[in-house]
């Protein structure tokens, strides 16, 4: 397969999972556990991402703190904002560029300002290994 000419839009994980800001990192937690994700997006105002918030995020603040800090932290805390979006008409091979350059594993993808879908290192990984 060819990344040549495949765009964000034909190998993003659609209908991405929000978690409002305000939410505890132990609540953002276990929906990534419950959904097998390792990303979430946090919306600025309904249908436009601000933040981006990642197992990698709730992983620094376990080693920073005891595991009660996951009750006491809000999503907004550890989130990573503004999050690097991607518009889905992007060509893969400029997205992993961009994600690489920017040290990122995932990026949500917008249709102007709305999220439709999660872009990650795995959905690349999937489309070239099947």
């Amino acid at each position: 397969m060819s990344l040549k000419r495949l765009t964000a839009a034909q190998l993003m994980t659609e209908a991405p999972i929000m978690i409002e800001p305000d939410q505890t990192l132990r609540s953002a937690a276990r929906l990534m556990t419950e959904k097998h994700l390792h990303c979430l997006l946090v919306p600025a105002e309904p249908g436009r991402v601000v933040g981006v918030i990642t197992s990698k995020d709730i992983i620094q603040v376990l080693c920073e703190g005891e595991a009660e800090m996951l009750d006491q932290l809000r999503v907004r805390d550890a989130m990573t904002a503004p999050a690097l979006c991607v518009q889905e008409e992007l060509l893969i091979v400029d997205c992993l560029k961009l994600m690489r350059m920017s040290g990122v594993r995932s990026v949500p993808v917008v249709r102007g300002l709305t999220p439709v879908g999660i872009l990650s290192f795995t959905d690349v990984l999937r489309a070239v290994s099947s």
